[in-house]
């Protein structure tokens, strides 16, 4: 959670380490990176979260769903918005 917030208050400029740890072998890792980006809340984090929907772990799946919310990506295309 600390390495969340830490991440999250440095805003878009994190951005690409997220994007990044969306393709990590680690579940627990990009549910974590999908939580960041939507706290961070840039919409440029949509076409990745919007990938990140057909995760094969269902948490990465909802937390992506969650974010793609948080950022307001409202007509991306996903079935959540």
């Amino acid at each position: 959670m600390a390495a969340s917030a830490a991440l999250a208050a440095l805003g878009p400029a994190a951005l690409p380490a997220l994007f990044s740890a969306l393709d990590d072998p680690d579940p627990r890792l990009r549910m974590w990176a999908a939580y960041t980006l939507g706290t961070i809340g840039d919409k440029r984090a949509a076409p990745a979260l919007t990938r990140a929907l057909e995760d094969g772990d269902p948490g990465v799946a909802k937390w992506a769903a969650d974010a793609l919310r948080r950022v307001g990506a409202g007509g991306c295309g996903c079935r959540f918005c």
